[in-house]
């Protein structure tokens, strides 16, 4: 599904909606797609997530369009750069952070079992960075 909406959508909603639009569209899809998935009581449900997961994938090229259009063609070079540092950066903040609250949140000290936190706290981040990009990405 990801490929799908990687390969084709992108470039249609991207056309139809704005950078902005659909920069927002993805990280709202990407937000609700997570809190399917830490709420699921089932395996049904949580399958039923991956369609909105997917369209998360509208985010990155259209907030990387944005970024694109206020940088100087000749600082493009370390935009990429500070994109991917950034990338790197939250690959290894991401498995720690996640696992940590995953083990803090079906512990026996807490006495209270959400083995879905992770993806909620995933949900809350995205839902953060629809908010900074309502506000930072003018229309």
């Amino acid at each position: 599904m990801s490929a799908v909406v990687g390969a084709g959508l992108v470039r249609v909603a991207v056309e139809r909606l704005g950078e902005r639009r659909t920069l927002l569209l993805g990280l709202a899809f990407g937000a609700c797609g997570f809190a399917l998935y830490g709420l699921a009581p089932t395996g049904a449900v949580f399958f039923a997530g991956v369609p909105l997961l997917a369209l998360w994938g509208l985010a990155g090229p259209a907030a990387q369009s944005l970024m694109t259009q206020q940088v100087d063609p000749t600082e493009q070079g370390q935009l990429q750069g500070a994109i991917s540092g950034v990338q790197g950066v939250a690959f290894m903040i991401g498995p720690v952070l996640f696992t940590a609250v995953y083990a803090a949140c079906i512990g026996t000290r807490t006495g209270w079992q959400l083995p879905g936190a992770p993806f909620l706290l995933a949900a809350l981040l995205l839902a953060t960075g629809f908010g900074l990009a309502w506000r930072v990405a003018r229309r």
